[in-house]
């Protein structure tokens, strides 16, 4: 017998206070999509990080430590996940299971590669995949269609 493990619902206090009628998250989320795009456009940092990206050979000639902005770049990347995480069990879900993630990392590598890393534009990519990912269960119920329908057209505009 498997046993899923559930943390209770959170109480009030744990929750992201709503603005407008939607959790402050949001919010959180569009300021760090500015913040990202600065960090990468405009500083130093965030030049290595595409430098290493396109050729770490290139990058080691020119002199940069490959390794530790490798390991930099790993290190801002998790507490951007764990942020992210943070925001999606105390602003949407009020719980905490095993499939709190949902494979939203998978879809996150499309949405990345398909705005060509750009902060700014993986806000409208995101948007229609993510409309395609909340509507796999309606098209499910309604036209009796696999809900796995939304994954096969997402490969298809790949």
């Amino acid at each position: 017998m498997l046993v899923f493990c559930k943390i209770p619902m959170f109480d009030s206090v744990a929750k992201l206070p709503k603005v407008l009628g939607v959790h402050i998250g949001w919010i959180i989320a569009l300021a760090l999509v500015a913040l990202v795009y600065l960090y990468m456009n405009h500083t130093k940092h965030g030049y290595e990080i595409s430098v290493v990206g396109e050729s770490p050979r290139t990058a080691q000639y020119a002199g940069m430590h490959v390794g530790r902005i490798v390991i930099r770049t790993m290190f801002i990347s998790g507490a951007l996940c764990g942020l992210a995480g943070f925001i999606q069990v105390s602003g949407a879900d009020y719980t905490l299971t095993e499939t709190t993630a949902g494979g939203v990392g998978f879809t996150a590598i499309t949405v990345a590669w398909l705005s060509h890393l750009n902060p700014i534009i993986m806000i409208f990519v995101s948007l229609p995949i993510a409309v395609l990912k909340k509507g796999a269960n309606k098209i499910q119920t309604t036209f009796k269609i696999p809900a796995s329908a939304a994954d096969v057209l997402t490969g298809v505009i790949l």
